[in-house]
């Protein structure tokens, strides 16, 4: 099956990088290209496996589009683990010049775990190695009913 990364589909759309699209629109415009991108790839694709950030659940109708069109896997991690992972990424937003990014964090993990957990099936990455959290994704995927 083809391949996605939502986040890219979201960058040709503005031809803008993620951060710099958010710098110029904020949240909000971020949120409705999102939602643009969603609508877009299921009008486009019969099949594919889709990467969405954590922040789709944000818009409840975006996420609810995508409970409804796609089988969903939550990865969930630990916030330090989180936090760590987004660094090594080269992505510094969620830190730069915010000494309580990681309190921050842990508030929004909170927050939208209800929503994380309308997911099909949840993979905990929290404490596992790459082989081992791939091997625990693979086995969620094959769980789903798939055709």
């Amino acid at each position: 099956m083809p391949f996605q990364e939502l986040n890219q589909e979201i960058e040709k759309q503005s031809g803008l990088e993620i951060g710099e699209f958010i710098a110029l629109y904020g949240q909000g415009g971020y949120r409705q290209l999102e939602r643009r991108g969603i609508e877009r790839i299921i009008e486009e694709s019969d099949a594919i496996v889709l990467a969405a950030a954590g922040g789709i659940v944000a818009d409840p109708a975006t996420y609810v589009t995508v409970l409804e069109h796609f089988h969903t896997i939550w990865l969930k991690a630990s916030p330090d683990e989180h936090m760590t992972r987004v660094k090594k990424q080269g992505d510094e937003r969620p830190m730069a010049g915010n000494p309580k990014a990681m309190e921050e964090l842990k508030s929004i993990l909170t927050d939208r775990e209800a929503e994380y957990a309308r997911a099909d099936r949840r993979v905990d990455t929290s404490g596992r190695t790459l082989d081992q959290s791939l091997a625990d994704l693979l086995d969620a995927v094959r769980s789903l009913p798939v055709v």
